[in-house]
């Protein structure tokens, strides 16, 4: 390698830890100005709205008037007399 591939490597990787530094400094201002005056980013989360839960509250009457039935019986189950075979079959007619 001669002298102008070194110094160009030298320029080139000079100028990649310039902009990182460049970016992290202009990241970091960024952070501190999204802040408050006196609020860190760990008391920033945690502002959030927290969930309150009443347990004195309950519920007198559910209306099911609007809800559409779609079984008879709630664990209404069938069985297969098929077996792993046939499925597979099955399987290889649907493919094509």
């Amino acid at each position: 390698m001669d002298i102008y591939q070194i110094l160009i490597i030298l320029c080139v990787v000079s100028l990649n830890i310039l902009f990182f530094s460049i970016g992290l400094l202009l990241g970091r201002n960024n952070i501190i100005e999204a802040l408050a005056p006196g609020q860190s980013i760990v008391s920033k989360s945690k502002n959030k709205p927290k969930i309150d839960i009443d347990d004195k509250k309950f519920v007198t009457e559910i209306k099911t008037t609007g809800l559409e039935k779609k079984y008879q019986d709630i664990a209404q189950s069938t069985e297969s007399n098929e077996n792993i075979v046939s499925s597979i079959s099955k399987l290889k007619s649907m493919k094509g």
